[in-house]
């Protein structure tokens, strides 16, 4: 058994994966011979050449004619899977994936094309998805802030009967919150590099942009996200612990200052490494000293080791493309990823390299090494972990699944933990104002079917011809 990564040239970027040599030996006969899939992603953070090669099929040896690379004295080989190709920020068609899967190399020629051109303005893949990730969240926030506020307006005079006008005039507030939190990391991201329409993003793109990224981020619409976030406002307790406004926030806005700090941070790399690339690599010239120091912000700009956990979590990229001081911990913010997809709904599946670091990070040492400014950071993420995998899977489960998915080397499909509560009365909807959990049912999770479970305290009295509204959901509110 070959323990540690399979690419024996020690490149940092390696998936950390259980191979057997004789397993890996197979696979290098039935590979083909390798082609070449370049994406001029023109704008990307890298300012060199970077060649994607499938893991399971060990370090690519040199074709004897590799075209359009040949020019570059520079190239950077990362070995990953195809998991790992999302959380940094590539995106293939069908007929690059599967030459991906079966042994082809993936070339992304950052900043211009195969002729050193400049291509059309963009803000590249990684800035992209980041953007979008903020925008939808933003959208969510607005709405489970609102819930929340709803629901403690409630709780402090239970006897006031709220209609729909004066929860949604609530909405008002808590945006500009969120608005503030924008214009402060703006304010403290004022890099030369950084366009001031990049930066003057105000709460007008939740209501425009923002609700076109909610449905592609979440597959919900807004008001689909304000239903989800009152049922679960509704069993706060039951599923995340006592229910403040104040908890709700403090775990709300950083995530849209994360989002927001990462994003400027993406919009500022991809400036800098496209005019070195234009101007340096694409001459076959190495990154000058200079250009090195201005990829070097300050601490100011910096998202310590929590904020990138989030970012992973909550963006669905490895921040170590934006943070290099973390690029030790890939496989971590990998799983944060992952974690993030899957309660999303956008993959369910359970792949070794993810299994792998997963069964490390549950164990009773996960044995990773940081400076001693993050250790406390690094418990905090271990303590997040296994509270999502509680929340979403379930921690044995997800455990079993792992460990079933390192000594079979096969990815395996998740059952998501869904939640079932019963709302009263049983003709509202769960954004209804008059909408309540009934206290004869505590709220019941499982992975397959409807389940309940019963409050023996207060026995289920069914009158003749009453009906249940039953919401089954798996959570969105982590």
């Amino acid at each position: 058994m070959l323990f540690g990564r399979p690419d024996i040239f020690g490149n940092r970027h390696s998936a950390r994966i259980y191979l057997d040599e004789d397993h890996l030996a197979v696979m290098h006969e039935q590979r083909p011979d390798a082609e070449i899939h370049v994406i001029p992603d023109r704008f990307s953070l890298k300012p060199i050449p970077v060649i994607y090669y499938n893991v399971k099929f060990g370090f690519p040896a040199s074709p004897v004619d590799d075209g359009v690379l040949a020019q570059w004295s520079t190239k950077d080989y990362q070995a990953v899977t195809e998991f790992q190709l999302r959380t940094r920020g590539v995106k293939l068609n069908q007929v690059q994936l599967t030459g991906f899967l079966r042994g082809d190399w993936i070339a992304i020629v950052p900043a211009h094309d195969e002729e050193g051109r400049r291509g059309n303005p963009d803000q590249g893949t990684i800035a992209g998805t980041l953007r979008t990730a903020l925008f939808a969240q933003c959208v969510r926030a607005s709405r489970v802030l609102q819930m929340a506020r709803f629901r403690s307006e409630r709780d402090a005079d239970p006897w006031t009967r709220f209609d729909k006008e004066f929860r949604d005039q609530l909405e008002n507030a808590e945006l500009a919150e969120v608005e503030t939190v924008f214009r402060t990391v703006s304010d403290v991201y004022r890099a030369p590099e950084v366009r001031d329409r990049d930066r003057n993003v105000t709460t007008q793109y939740f209501h425009m942009a923002g609700r076109s990224n909610a449905k592609e981020w979440f597959g919900m619409t807004p008001t689909e996200i304000r239903s989800q976030a009152a049922v679960e406002i509704l069993c706060f307790e039951q599923i995340y612990g006592p229910f403040s406004y104040q908890a709700v926030v403090d775990r709300e806005l950083p995530i849209i200052s994360v989002l927001r700090r990462a994003h400027l941070r993406a919009l500022t790399a991809h400036r800098i490494g496209r005019e070195a690339a234009r101007y340096q690599v694409a001459k076959g010239k190495r990154v000058s000293r200079g250009t090195r120091a201005r990829l070097d912000f300050g601490e100011a700009f910096d998202l310590n080791l929590w904020g990138c956990f989030l970012m992973a979590l909550y963006g669905g990229l490895n921040p170590a493309a934006l943070y290099g001081e973390f690029e030790p911990l890939t496989d971590l913010f990998d799983l944060a990823a992952w974690f993030g997809y899957f309660a999303r709904g956008d993959h369910e599946e359970l792949p070794v390299e993810i299994a792998v670091t997963l069964a490390r990070c549950l164990s009773s040492n996960p044995g990773y090494a940081v400076s001693e400014a993050d250790i406390a950071d690094l418990e905090k993420i271990y303590e997040e972990v296994r509270y999502l995998a509680d929340l979403l899977v379930g921690e044995e489960n997800l455990r079993d699944l792992a460990q079933q998915t390192i000594a079979t080397r096969v990815p395996a499909q998740v059952a998501p933990l869904y939640y079932n509560i019963v709302i009263t009365p049983s003709t509202a909807k769960p954004d209804d104002p008059d909408a309540r959990i009934d206290p004869r049912f505590k709220v019941g999770k499982g992975q397959h079917g409807l389940t309940l479970s019963v409050d023996y305290e207060n026995l289920p009295q069914m009158t003749e011809g009453e009906k249940l509204s039953v919401r089954r959901f798996r959570p969105l509110l982590w």
